[in-house]
């Protein structure tokens, strides 16, 4: 009695199993097929340029695109500093963008404006999104690198506060810098630049307390400084 019980049990699904087979091979549509891509992380750059970049190493299958592919044609984009590139199962694909930050403009001669990135590195032109940046006016991208990786060892060190900084100007080795609070002007010169900083400070801070207003002061001296005083 018990085995046609069973049999009753095992038969249908033996044969539900196997039409289950047959459907799932007879589809045109892989088994495994790539449905959704989530691209997260994006600022600068919009989904339908990443889509396209890597449109051409996209499957249908989910198993069948090439992660690797996918991986090295975002990370080549001018904005991306890193991506990482994750299957989820069973067939989604998630890529993670990090994007380069703009940390300061560069000012060509030519009057030419390019974004610098966090480790001072030109790697877009101008956009909106700029506001609060520092200004770097240098011939070449080498003294822009430079003069960001200079004021960020200063910003560090508490010489200067970033939100005191505004611009910074180099010429044949000079370098002149522009406060943004007052626009006081600071002559640095060709050397000494960080000591000639700190004698500056410490004249800004003085006058500060005195209630004297500064328009600029040139530091190139070894002892003291010549000021310009403004009026209020």
């Amino acid at each position: 009695m018990r085995r046609p019980l069973y049999l009753f049990f095992v038969v249908p699904l033996c044969m539900l199993s196997m039409l289950t087979l047959v459907y799932l091979f007879s589809k045109k549509e892989p088994l495994f097929a790539l449905r959704n891509i989530k691209i997260k992380g994006m600022s600068q750059l919009s989904e339908g340029e990443i889509v396209k970049r890597i449109n051409p190493f996209l499957q249908e299958s989910f198993f069948g695109t090439d992660v690797g592919k996918v991986k090295e044609t975002v990370l080549s984009h001018p904005f991306v500093r890193d991506v990482s590139v994750k299957r989820i199962f069973p067939f989604s694909l998630v890529i993670d963008v990090k994007e380069k930050i703009p940390s300061a403009l560069w000012v060509r001669p030519t009057g030419e404006v390019s974004i610098l990135d966090e480790g001072g590195v030109a790697y877009r032109g101008l956009m909106r999104e700029t506001k609060g940046l520092l200004v770097i006016n240098a011939p070449e991208a080498t003294d822009a690198k430079s003069l960001f990786k200079e004021m960020n060892i200063w910003l560090r060190d508490g010489l200067i506060q970033k939100e005191w900084l505004s611009e910074v100007f180099y010429r044949e080795g000079n370098v002149t810098i522009y406060s943004a609070e007052d626009g006081v002007e600071i002559i640095l010169g060709k050397e000494e630049q960080k000591e000639r900083m700190k004698r500056a400070a410490a004249v800004l801070d003085d006058a500060k307390k005195r209630g004297v207003l500064i328009k600029c002061i040139d530091a190139r001296f070894e002892k003291g400084a010549i000021i310009r005083e403004g009026n209020r």
